[in-house]
């Protein structure tokens, strides 16, 4: 059954210190979740406090996440993180700008397969998590269709739900096609506003169909179903409160 947790980068705003981390971790377990990825807290927090909130607060962490080059950048770093975090799922995002051609796409493949491998060596999954500049189309194949082509199995897709309608994709599909390698999703809404902008709105009160995305994860077997938010039109806990009931009631566990 596919658990609810929270993209902790939903609040980027309130990582800056230990004391906003450990009142932010507080607040998102007072709602009731459970399950935690991590992203863009601070640098400035020790990783031992964060790895103490985490305890004092009753959440699990699961995995991190941050851009490709950030990631590759600071390794061991974010190995140590997933280590005293008790996680295992290090999630990048974003296709470099170096590789947004075909042939270039085919050599990020291969970037992806060789730091997959050096992840499973440390007890570590890699997965990849598109954004919608991230969908290039190459004469009638797009660059999700390349990368899940040309990386080996073990590596994983982190989809976002909001960033595949906007890329045009159809996310059942999707879900759908990379059954097996995707325990995580991202469980994001959004509306597009009469100006042409997008508006992120909690969970179940934008422009996306969620009951088909549900029942796709529970028949895929995607392990995590994370709301995520980063920008609101009110107070941000109350959103990622709204967020939270709409997906339980709609059929997600906690």
């Amino acid at each position: 059954m596919t658990r609810i947790g929270i993209q902790i980068s939903s609040v980027r705003e309130y990582l800056q210190t230990p004391e906003d981390v450990l009142a932010s971790f507080r607040k998102v377990s007072r709602i009731g979740y459970r399950i935690i990825q991590v992203q863009w807290i601070s640098p400035a927090v020790p990783a031992e406090f964060v790895r103490d909130a985490l305890h004092e607060t009753a959440l699990t962490c699961v995995g991190t996440q941050d851009y490709y080059d950030v990631v590759t950048a600071n390794l061991d770093g974010f190995i140590r993180m997933n280590d005293l975090w008790g996680s295992a799922n290090v999630c990048v995002s974003g296709i470099p700008k170096r590789c947004r051609s075909y042939e270039g796409c085919l050599a990020f493949a291969e970037e992806c397969n060789r730091l997959s491998q050096v992840l499973e060596r440390q007890g570590k999954v890699l997965s990849f998590h598109p954004r919608a500049v991230d969908v290039l189309d190459f004469n009638g194949c797009n660059s999700l269709e390349v990368l899940l082509e040309h990386t080996r199995p073990e590596l994983q897709f982190v989809l976002d739900v909001w960033q595949l309608v906007k890329a045009g994709l159809d996310p059942v599909v999707w879900i759908h096609k990379v059954t097996g390698r995707h325990d995580l999703i991202h469980f994001k809404d959004g509306i597009r506003t009469p100006d042409g902008n997008d508006a992120l709105m909690p969970t179940g009160q934008g422009s996306i169909a969620w009951g088909p995305i549900f029942r796709a994860c529970q028949e895929a077997g995607v392990k995590y179903g994370f709301a995520e938010q980063e920008s609101w039109q009110k107070d941000p806990f109350e959103c990622l409160r709204e967020s939270y009931d709409f997906i339980v009631t709609h059929g997600i566990g906690r």
